[in-house]
């Protein structure tokens, strides 16, 4: 009877799991080439309208783009052969604050916070391949450029860490990291045009 009570309880704890990661968290925006959904072994290729839901890994192929908006309007767009995780997503419709960490393993982004921010600053975060970038009322790129990985804060704050230093990026100030996660970020500064045009043709729609 005791063994029986233990399955019926591991059987409700998956159910909620799933039930968790069956729950829409957002939708794609718009739609560049091919994008897919992974979860728990299988794809489903998206498209635009399409529902998101927690625990999948977002990846876009050659030449693609993909934007997505969560249920609290924060916005992500990848550039082509990305991939995404959304680590955490902790949000109450109708409110404002929370949490929401994301991880780029691959490619390019342009993040725009939503309401998870909060007017007093929620506990956001995006990891890289290099680096975690702490975020505050913002609007950041990150991505590989010119042979290492750029950060560059169009609104608000972000605190770029890696394991060897850290550096405070505002509005208009850019870094690169030219090397592995124990490289230090180079210092603050604005970047070239030239350089800045190509981050963001990174994550541009043909139409734009």
């Amino acid at each position: 009877m005791k063994k029986l009570a233990i399955l019926a309880l591991a059987g409700l704890s998956l159910s909620l799991a799933a039930g968790a990661r069956a729950e829409a968290i957002g939708s794609v925006e718009r739609l560049q080439n091919e994008a897919f959904a992974d979860l728990d072994g299988t794809s489903r290729a998206l498209a635009p309208a399409a529902a998101l839901h927690f625990d999948e890994v977002l990846r876009t192929g050659p030449a693609a783009r993909l934007e997505a908006v969560l249920i609290d309007d924060t916005r992500i767009t990848l550039g082509e052969s990305a991939m995404l995780h959304i680590d955490d997503f902790v949000f109450t419709p109708g409110t404002t604050g929370g949490s929401l960490a994301l991880r780029v393993a691959e490619g390019a982004f342009l993040f725009v916070g939503g309401q998870v921010e909060g007017p007093g600053g929620g506990d956001v975060s995006i990891t890289t391949p290099v680096a975690t970038l702490g975020i505050r009322g913002t609007t950041v790129w990150g991505g590989p450029l010119d042979g290492g990985y750029g950060v560059i804060v169009l609104e608000g704050e972000v605190s770029v860490t890696t394991e060897a230093g850290s550096v405070l990026l505002t509005p208009g100030l850019g870094t690169m990291i030219m090397g592995s996660a124990e490289t230090v970020p180079e210092s603050p500064a604005p970047w070239a045009d030239d350089r800045l045009g190509r981050a963001v043709a990174s994550v541009s729609f043909d139409a734009d």
